[in-house]
């Protein structure tokens, strides 16, 4: 069997990885266009922060990986166009034939609609380390930004060009608040307070009437006024990667993002789609939703490959949208929807919101603030947002287990949970939040 992989993510490498040890007679080809694949997009913003020392260390996949596994890597080879019903994929002129492929295209920046840019001082990240490596090279020259954006990408990289010594730096966003998409008004003022106490000026509910480009200076205009800076970072989201897709007739869904059925297959059966470019669904609502993380593609990749392998035998059964990140001093985690979304989608909702601590005082405890949202009706949660200064991501996760099992909050409650004064506390803080939801139903 030849196999075919398109694009070279995270995604693409755990497809090949699963394929070949299932298969190990098959012709496994990936092909990218770009000169290096195998690195942890995540951990862009790290290296560029110096947390991580070099570009080296940012990749899991490296070439010894594929050279065991006797996967070929084509890099810097652009799929130009790809013909279904001859089963053939051509690169520069050059055709290969493939008996199953799987596309891994990611996502390209959303540029945003105001009126000058030219692409001069302008600079966006995405998980190409490409981009990455150019926007490391100019943070040192410069001593003043605009990131527009305020969304994870945005809050990271102007966290880092504060931490760099950066005379100014602006936070813009047409929403009124940052991480519209994770946390509800009566949690996120604390993360915006952070902001705006390091020395960031945030301006949200900004209206762009434009940019102008003047020698070495970008000026941005805004309803109120003007600001100048050195450069402009562009951080307003991602659209998927679905040009290649479109050409060879596959079928795109209410997203815009390539459709596909419960094994990942799109409208050609012989062809998977899976990570940015594909449409994803929620499991609360069984809505269609754009979900690009670093863990859905490779958790897409590994299913994929299973059932590129062995036959369709294991479907995708949705994502329930866990998400966190750290940013200014906090954790910060959610899962689900929020109480904004919820209401949107017609949910009858409750919730709740208590500030306690993760563990005892005396024994390094940190303040955590949660907020539980469950649909009144069936009495199990529907979303949970967390800011905390540690063990987040663990809560979060096991929330994320609570939802996607659609867990009444009762049942969920009387678990118990384990205890050390250095760890935890006896009355746990999600039990302790649980609890007081559960009164609300009565």
């Amino acid at each position: 069997m030849k196999v075919a992989i398109i694009g070279g993510g995270g995604g693409a490498s755990n497809a090949a990885n699963v394929i070949r040890s299932l298969d190990k007679q098959a012709q496994i080809d990936i092909f990218t266009n770009r000169e290096d694949i195998g690195n942890l997009p995540c951990e862009i913003p790290f290296v560029i922060k110096g947390a991580i020392p070099s570009w080296e260390s940012s990749f899991a996949f490296k070439e010894k990986f594929y050279k065991e596994r006797n996967i070929q890597v084509h890099f810097n080879t652009e799929i130009t166009e790809i013909f279904p019903r001859e089963k053939r994929i051509t690169a520069e002129g050059n055709n290969y034939s493939y008996d199953k492929a799987i596309l891994d295209l990611g996502s390209i920046p959303s540029i945003p609609r105001i009126e000058g840019l030219n692409g001069r001082n302008e600079y966006f990240l995405t998980t190409w380390t490409k981009h990455g490596k150019e926007f490391a090279q100019i943070v040192s020259k410069y001593r003043s930004a605009a990131v527009i954006g305020t969304g994870q990408i945005a809050l990271e990289v102007a966290e880092i060009l504060k931490g760099k010594g950066y005379e100014k730096v602006y936070l813009l966003g047409r929403s009124e608040r940052i991480l519209r998409a994770y946390l509800d008004r009566d949690m996120v003022e604390i993360v915006e307070s952070a902001i705006r106490d390091s020395g960031i000026e945030l301006i949200l509910s900004a209206k762009m009437l434009g940019v102008k480009t003047n020698e070495d200076k970008k000026i941005l205009s805004l309803s109120d006024r003007d600001i100048e800076t050195d450069f402009l970072f562009l951080a307003a989201g991602m659209e998927p990667n679905t040009g290649l897709a479109k050409r060879a007739g596959l079928k795109l869904g209410r997203t815009q993002a390539i459709a596909v059925n419960e094994y990942l297959q799109t409208s050609d059966h012989d062809i998977y789609a899976i990570g940015d470019c594909m449409e994803n669904y929620e499991r609360i609502t069984g809505d269609k939703i754009r979900y690009q993380t670093a863990t859905n593609a490779a958790r897409n990749g590994r299913l994929a490959g299973k059932n590129l392998a062995l036959g369709n035998v294991f479907p995708y059964n949705g994502t329930v949208m866990p998400f966190v990140t750290e940013a200014f001093g906090y954790q910060i985690g959610t899962v689900g929807f929020t109480e904004d979304r919820a209401r949107e989608r017609g949910i009858d909702v409750v919730s709740n919101l208590i500030e306690t601590s993760t563990r005892r005082r005396p024994f390094g405890g940190k303040p955590v603030r949660i907020k539980l949202i469950a649909d009144r009706k069936t009495k199990t949660l529907v979303g949970a947002q967390l800011i905390g200064g540690e063990l987040v991501s663990g809560k979060i996760d096991k929330l994320a287990v609570a939802v996607a099992c659609k867990i009444p909050v009762e049942q969920l409650s009387l678990i118990d949970t384990c205890y050390s004064p250095t760890l935890g506390s006896s009355y746990e803080a999600l039990t302790m939040a649980l609890d007081e939801l559960q009164e609300k139903f009565a």
